[in-house]
């Protein structure tokens, strides 16, 4: 059988872990590691990743000794893969146990196909406690409705020539199919170490040129609701980018695909990146003055 290694880059995540550990270890497929990465939590995320570890000899775990910051500790679980499939999955999103067998039966099932993964619905703990008032809750669904416009939350397969799937990716496709299972050699050649706001995007239209992208018509993965998007566009923004791309957040991925898929893949999707930098810019100022009336609020 052939084997998988599932990255887990986990930063403070107690509050997720032993759900999440769990389902992994619940996996039909059990030739895997899972290989996990502590990015110098300040929380209970290393005791529970040490007992889990005494419990199952697949899992690795590696602490930083300070924060390499998101995008090197997703590179640091891939670099130290070593199965024939790879997959990195997010502390807060929760597998059914079939995940990562259909996957990667639908991967062996045609040739072309690099990356498969299924359909995704989105949850909120039991024990979610957040209290959101009036203005907050307007402020969440104008924003889902302006993201919604430009970045559709469909999981949509990808497949043809590059030019078509990589505008029906653009266009109408969801960043979390970066949770696919690829194929370890692929995701390999496709990473990119530069750190911005869309990272992911960029890695999977690397993906795009060496094959396809299937889809499972079955619902076994649960992206928690509230997850780093939730946190708004400046926050997600200083995470990520540097110099003129903090101020407009798209910059840095629009630079990107100019400089390494050239100005004809740009000029032939030059609607999306317009769009896409207008939302951005709308999206940084509705999330400012939100921020102002929240601290008005708290004075």
């Amino acid at each position: 059988m052939s084997k998988i290694s599932i990255g887990l880059p986990v930063y403070n995540g107690e509050r997720f872990l032993k759900q999440k550990l769990d389902s992994i270890i619940k996996q039909t497929y059990k030739e895997f590691e899972l290989i996990i990465s502590d990015n110098a939590s300040n929380d209970n995320t290393e005791r529970i990743c040490r007992e889990y570890l005494n419990k199952d000899n697949r899992i690795k775990y590696f602490r930083q000794e300070k924060n390499i910051g998101v995008t090197r500790n997703f590179e640091f679980v891939l670099e130290r893969s070593n199965g024939d499939y790879f997959m990195w999955t997010g502390v807060d999103d929760l597998l059914l146990p079939e995940f990562v067998e259909k996957n990667i039966q639908s991967l062996n099932k045609d040739n072309e196909c690099v990356a498969s993964i299924c359909k995704i619905n989105y949850y909120q703990p039991d024990d979610e406690n957040i209290e959101i008032n009036k203005k907050d809750l307007e402020y969440s669904e104008l924003i889902k409705k302006i993201r919604n416009i430009v970045r559709p939350r469909n999981i949509l397969p990808l497949n043809g020539d590059y030019s078509k799937k990589s505008r029906k990716y653009l266009k109408k496709s969801s960043c979390q199919v970066i949770y696919s299972v690829f194929k370890l050699e692929i995701i390999r050649k496709s990473i990119v170490t530069e750190s911005f706001l869309g990272n992911d995007w960029a890695i999977f239209l690397n993906v795009l040129k060496y094959g396809n992208l299937a889809v499972i018509d079955d619902v076994l993965m649960y992206e928690y609701e509230r997850g780093i998007s939730g946190k708004g566009l400046i926050s997600s923004t200083k995470q990520f980018n540097r110099g003129i791309g903090v101020v407009f957040p798209w910059y840095s991925l629009t630079k990107w695909c100019i400089r390494n898929l050239g100005i004809k893949f740009y000029i032939k999707n030059m609607d999306y990146f317009v769009q896409l930098n207008l939302e951005g810019g709308f999206s940084m100022i509705v999330n400012i003055f939100h921020n102002m009336k929240r601290s008005g609020v708290r004075k």
